[in-house]
This record gives structure tokens, C-alpha cells and sequence, in this order.
């Protein structure tokens, strides 16, 4: 798992180095999705009830974990890429599931064969190394581990977990210090390293960065920054403040650090001339940067009498209004945990200070790192000398006060890319490795204390028992970690004087006959390596000549193509003007099949006003043939003589019942009958109104 994720880690730089795929945050694991979409096809999968599937499948392939939702922005971005109005190849639903058809994506295959060489040979190489320094490597893989702590350890800010702590990687971070030197190894190392930090892209929110952010500087980030430190420290801190100055960061130091500074290099211009064991054992060291510099005391002390102009000089504020501060400092829980891991009063008081400065600047507590204002910036080489670590904890719910320039710098690249004018990718490896050797080494070094001691008690007795080559061989075997039990020999100075010199006699032999063996192991090893590399070599070509076959085979086919192309173009003009005609016909019916439909309609309409008026047309014929057949009765009855007819008419008239039927009849054929009949004959309106009311079949 840990090779995969190696591997994974150097296709990602490959993918970014490459810069053509990298037009968002997440562009640069498209790649890695489309591969796992093809291998999906490959073992008939073609749907899914979830995108869970797709991240279990990229788990399995690349070891990294794809958040869900970052996951479906990068299928969303893949089905927005592949899909056309004719083709949907990739669809995702609302419920997340999704269905896949004939993907095919195999752009990388050969890469990744190469990246899986060079990661094996890295591994060897690197277990070859251990048994040069006669360390037995429990797990080869460990270097892999060793490269990704730097990611590990900015996870502390993106996600607040706690990085894994207690793991000795001090061989691993002497194998990437050495092989710095040798480019084909140190390829290696670097791409896992930048493909490490590109994966916390997966884990971190680039919106709603908070760009007022002001950085309180560390006794350390100075040292670093005005070149007292190695010149890796120096440029590290260096470049946080050009990048700082490009995002208008806020640069700020206490009053109190530049005491701390001030009487630190004062401290150390007194003791330059009588030290030697402990600038060969700390590579960072003050007297480290005064051999490099060919400075003397006198410069150190020249360089402390002007330390105020040099801060100003970096653009950097002094704050020097502190004292309540101070006095809140001296009764804080904050001070009380310092003074049990400082080693003086003096300096647990100023980095509580420090602390406190922050926390009134955030005001509040803060869960999500974008949102921080104020942090407090070292240089160190651990969080515990600033964190007062809570064992059984592997999360924290708020953001600590402090931070390393390293980790700020990883973050910064992360989230803002117009940075990247000031700090590449070349920068930010260069600057990250360094920062987790650095650390890595001094974590395994005695304390600074110990360390003097011992070389206070080598000085007695340096140029009579012990010679300048033993002091030489005894700082070697400190600084790698085969002199452990420095502090037994210091006690044993006072109580032994002889046994004291014999045992560092003892020592420096030791690591005499183990430098001589281990010139010739190294001569071995770079042979081996070399044949490694040839061998690389010469797969590496082997994997160009199938691509320039590959590549000759696409040519064609994009010539067969556009060939076909062509040809199908004539008869492509001829089908869309068949279709058109076509079209038109089937316009022409259409209307034709309307106006039918539309004439069935209205004869429909017309035959049921029809019934209707003819219903009122009877009702009226009806009343009519009463009314005659009445007056034609009386007529018979007369004789058909009027002057008897009307006598009857008057004699019907006066009978109160008869009189009555003639009147309602006569009311019902006026007023009811009649008004019907009018209103459906003549009656425009209500006839349109009964034709609109009218409900019409489903067949017309």
C-alpha cells in the first residue's frame, strides 16, 4: 500500500510538471478518475448505485482517499468533458449513482510501469544504505513514510489531526541528505515529495481564504532569516517573506524576541572560539553559519548591536508596547506549562507572551485554517516545544497558535496559485525536504546542554589523549545516532577521568573502521546503482519507442479519419436533403390530417346545435297545433259560423277554468317557449356559448 501510494504520489507530479491538465484545483486528479472509470470497464462494471464504488476502486488503485464530495466534482468535471447531445458515456444521477459505458482512458500505463522501476530501485537502494550505516531496514517502505511526514504534518492544520509521533526516521533523513548529490536518486525522492503535498488538495478548502493575516516571528525564524542558520533555513524563511509581501501580509516581532535574539548570538560570540563538537554535531547551528561566513566574534557581536535596523529591513514591525501582556503572561496556566519544558524562566515568559499576543488578535477560537488571522511562525524543529501535546488526543476541535514556515508556505501554495510566480514547485520541494531532514536530524540529536558538557570535558584533554581526527569521529557518531549514552559519559568524566578518555578512544575507532569500510560499501553501492539506472535507461527507451509506434499508429488513424470524413460528407448533404424532403412531407400530411380533423370538428359542432335548435323548433310546432286544433274544434262545434263561434269563444271565457289553462298556456308559449326559441335561433352569442360548452370525442 505504501509503494502504491508512492507510486500515486509521482504520477501526481508528473501530471502537475506536465502543467497542460492544470487548470483547477482539482484538474490534476482528473487523470487519476479516468483511469479508475477504465478500469471499471475493464472488470464489466457499467454502473453503480453509488460514487462509493468509484472511491473504493481509486483506494485500491492509488492508496489515497478521495472525499465524496471532492470525488463528484471531479466526475461532474469528467461527464461535463466526455459527453455529447448523440453520446451520454458517463451519466451521474441526483442520488449519486451513475452508469458507464466504453470508457476507455489508458494515457498513463507506461508512465506509471517507469514510476514503479524507479520507486522499486529507490527502495533497494535504500536498503542498501541501511546495511552500509549496518542498520537492518525493518520495512524499505519506510522512506516512503519518511517523505510524506511533511503532508502528515500540515494535516494538523488542514483537517485537526494530530500527526502521528514517536517514529525514529533519522537513517531515512540521512539517505535524502546524502543522495542530494545525486540527481537520478534525488528525482525520485523530490517527485513523491511534491505529488505528497499536491494530495492535501483532496483535504483542503481553497475558498474564503482570509488574506489580512499577520505573522509573529519566532526567536528561530530570525536566526533563520538574517543567516545564522543554514542557508536551506535561510532561504525558507526568506521566501515566506517575499511570498507574505505578495498576499500583504502583516510582519510583526516582540520586543522581548529580539532581547532573546539579541543576548542568544552575544552568548554565542563568547563561546565561538572553544567550539567544535557542537557545530559538527547540529548542522544548524550559529557556529555552523560563523565557519560558512568566516564570521568572528566581533561580527556577531556587530551583528546584535544592529538587529533592530536588519528586522526593519524585512519589512518586519516591532512591537514593543508589551507589559501588559507580561503581566497577563505571568498568571496564565499557558506560562505554568512552559516553565516544564523551557529551559529557563525567561523563555517560557516570552513564548507565552507570544501566545497571548495571538489569541487577543484572533479574538476567538478558530476552527478552519482559512479563517485564521494571526499565527505565531518558527522555524523550529518540533511542535512539542510550542504545543503542550494532550497524548490520548488525535484531533484537536481549534486551530494552535503556531505554525512552522515550512507548513505555512506548503499551505499558502496550496491555496493561493498566484503565488506560484514566487515559490514554484522547484522552491517548495527544495524548501519542504530540507525543512523535514532539518528537523528529522535534530530530533535525534542530545539535548543542547549534554552536548556542551561533553565538549567542555573532550576539551581538557583534547591535544594530549584526545586528538582533533577522534573529536572528529566521536561528533559523527552523535549526529547519526550510534553514541547514544552521551550523558553516562559525562557523569563518568567526573567520577573516571581514564575510563572517561578510553571509552571515547573506544568510540572514535569504532566509527575510524566503519568510515574506512564504508567508502568502499558506497563505491559498491554506486556501481549497483548505476546499473540500476542503465537498466531504467534502456527500459525507459523501450517505453518511447512504443510510443513513437503508438503515436505513428494514432497519425494514421486520424489520416484514415479524416478520410472518411470527407467521403461521408457528400453523402451526408445528400441524407440531410432527403431528410428535409422528407420532413416537408411529413409537414404537409400533418396539416392535411388537421384540416381534416378540424372540418369533422366543426360538423360535429353544427349537427349538435342542430339537435339542440330542433328540440325548441317541436316544442313550439307542438303549441301551435294545440292553439289550431283548439280554435278548428270551436269552428266545428259552430258550424263553422263565426257569429256562433263567437258566442262560444265568450261563454269559454267566462268559465274560470278554461280561462285559466288559455292564459297559462298562452304565458308558457310566450315567455318560455317563444324567448327558447329565439334565443337559440337568433341568439348569436348563446348558440357560440353552447358550442364552446360542448364536449368533444377523443377520435376528432
Amino acid at each position: 500500500m505504501v509503494e502504491n501510494k508512492a507510486i500515486t504520489y509521482s504520477l501526481l507530479a508528473h501530471i502537475r510538471n506536465s502543467g497542460a491538465l492544470m487548470n483547477g484545483p482539482v484538474d490534476v486528479f482528473v487523470p487519476l478518475i479516468k483511469r479508475v472509470l477504465h478500469k471499471l470497464n475493464d472488470k464489466g462494471i457499467f454502473k453503480g448505485e453509488s460514487l462509493m464504488e468509484i472511491q473504493c476502486e481509486a483506494q485500491k488503485l492509488y492508496s489515497i482517499d478521495f472525499p465524496l464530495p471532492v470525488l463528484k466534482t471531479i466526475c461532474s468535471q469528467i461527464a461535463n468533458e466526455i459527453n455529447t447531445n448523440d453520446e451520454q458515456k458517463f451519466i451521474i444521477n441526483n442520488d449519486n449513482s451513475f452508469l458507464l459505458k466504453s470508457f476507455y482512458f489508458e494515457d498513463f500505463e507506461d508512465k506509471i510501469q517507469e514510476i514503479k522501476r524507479e520507486t522499486n530501485s529507490l527502495e533497494k537502494i535504500f536498503a542498501d544504505f541501511c546495511k552500509i550505516h549496518n542498520l537492518e531496514a525493518k520495512d524499505n517502505t519506510s522512506i516512503f513514510n519518511f517523505i510524506d511526514k511533511n503532508k502528515l504534518s500540515i494535516s494538523r492544520y488542514l483537517s485537526n489531526e494530530v500527526a502521528p509521533n514517536g517514529h525514529d526516521y533519522s537513517i531515512e533523513a540521512h539517505f535524502v541528505d546524502f543522495f542530494k548529490k545525486v540527481p537520478k536518486v534525488f528525482d525520485i525522492v523530490r517527485r513523491i515529495y511534491l505529488g505528497s503535498i499536491i494530495s492535501s488538495f483532496l483535504e483542503y478548502k481553497t475558498e474564503n481564504l482570509k488574506l489580512e493575516v499577520e505573522l509573529l516571528f519566532d526567536t528561530n525564524f530570525i536566526i533563520s532569516l538574517i543567516d545564522l542558520n543554514t542557508p536551506e533555513s535561510t532561504n525558507t524563511c526568506r521566501k515566506l517573506i517575499e511570498v507574505g509581501k505578495n498576499l500583504h501580509f502583516k510582519f510583526t516581532i516582540l520586543n522581548e524576541t529580539i532581547d532573546e535574539i539579541r543576548f542568544l548570538i552575544r552568548k554565542k560570540a563568547e563561546t565561538l572560539d572553544n567550539s567544535f563538537l557542537s557545530r559538527r554535531i547540529n548542522p544548524e547551528d550559529i557556529y555552523n553559519a560563523c565557519e560558512r561566513r568566516n564570521l568572528n566574534s566581533n561580527d556577531l557581536e556587530r551583528i546584535a548591536d544592529n538587529l533592530d535596523e536588519t528586522i526593519k529591513s524585512f519589512g518586519i514591525s516591532i512591537n514593543i508596547y508589551t507589559e501588559a501582556l507580561k503581566t497577563k503572561a505571568n498568571k496564565s496556566q499557558e506560562f505554568e506549562n512552559f516553565k516544564k519544558i523551557r529551559s529557563s524562566t525567561i523563555s517560557a515568559l516570552h513564548d507565552t507572551i507570544a501566545i497571548l499576543y495571538v489569541k487577543e488578535k484572533r479574538a476567538k477560537k478558530i476552527r478552519e485554517f482559512e479563517k485564521v488571522n494571526c499565527w505565531f511562525v518558527n522555524n523550529s524543529t518540533s511542535h512539542d516545544i510550542y504545543d503542550i501535546r494532550e497524548e490520548h488526543k488525535t484531533t484537536f476541535e481549534y486551530q494552535k497558535e503556531t505554525i512552522k514556515v515550512d507548513e505555512l508556505l506548503n499551505i499558502l501554495w496550496l491555496s493561493q496559485p498566484r503565488i506560484n510566480s514566487s515559490l514554484d514547485n522547484d522552491d517548495l520541494i527544495e524548501i519542504g525536504l530540507s525543512s523535514i531532514v532539518a528537523y528529522t536530524l535534530n530530533e535525534s540529536l542530545p539535548k543542547a546542554n549534554i552536548i556542551r558538557d561533553l565538549e567542555k570535558n573532550i576539551q581538557k584533554y583534547r591535544g594530549q589523549d584526545i586528538s582533533d581526527r577522534d573529536i572528529l569521529n566521536i561528533s559523527t557518531r552523535i549526529a547519526k545516532k550510534q553514541l547514544k549514552n552521551v550523558s553516562d559519559l559525562n557523569k563518568l568524566a567526573e567520577t573516571n577521568t581514564a575510563e572517561f578518555v578510553s571509552k571515547l578512544k573506544a568510540q572514535a575507532e569504532i566509527q575510524q573502521k566503519f568510515e574506512d569500510e564504508r567508502i568502499e560499501k558506497f563505491d559498491e553501492l554506486f556501481k549497483k546503482f548505476e546499473n540500476q539506472m542503465t537498466g531504467l535507461q534502456k527500459a525507459r527507451l523501450k517505453t518511447n519507442s512504443k510510443e513513437e509506434q503508438l503515436k505513428e499508429k494514432e497519425l494514421l488513424l486520424d489520416q484514415s479519419k479524416i478520410k472518411l470524413a470527407e467521403e461521408s460528407q457528400q453523402n451526408k448533404l445528400i441524407i440531410e436533403s432527403l431528410n428535409n424532403a422528407l420532413e416537408a412531407e411529413k409537414s404537409e400530411k400533418l396539416k392535411l390530417e388537421q384540416q381534416i380533423k378540424n372540418e369533422k370538428k366543426e360538423k360535429y359542432l353544427d349537427n349538435e346545435v342542430k339537435k339542440w335548435q330542433r328540440k325548441s323548433l317541436i316544442q313550439c310546432l307542438i303549441c301551435l297545433v294545440i292553439f289550431f286544433s283548439t280554435i278548428i274544434y270551436v269552428f266545428n262545434l259552430a258550424d263553422w259560423k263565426i257569429e256562433k263561434a263567437n258566442v262560444l269563444f265568450d261563454q269559454y271565457k267566462s268559465n274560470f277554468i278554461i280561462a285559466g289553462i288559455f292564459s297559462l298556456l298562452s304565458f308558457i308559449f310566450t315567455f318560455y317557449l317563444a324567448k327558447n326559441f329565439y334565443d337559440k335561433y337568433c341568439n348569436n352569442s348563446n348558440i357560440k356559448a353552447f358550442r364552446e360548452l360542448l364536449k368533444i370525442p377523443s377520435n376528432l
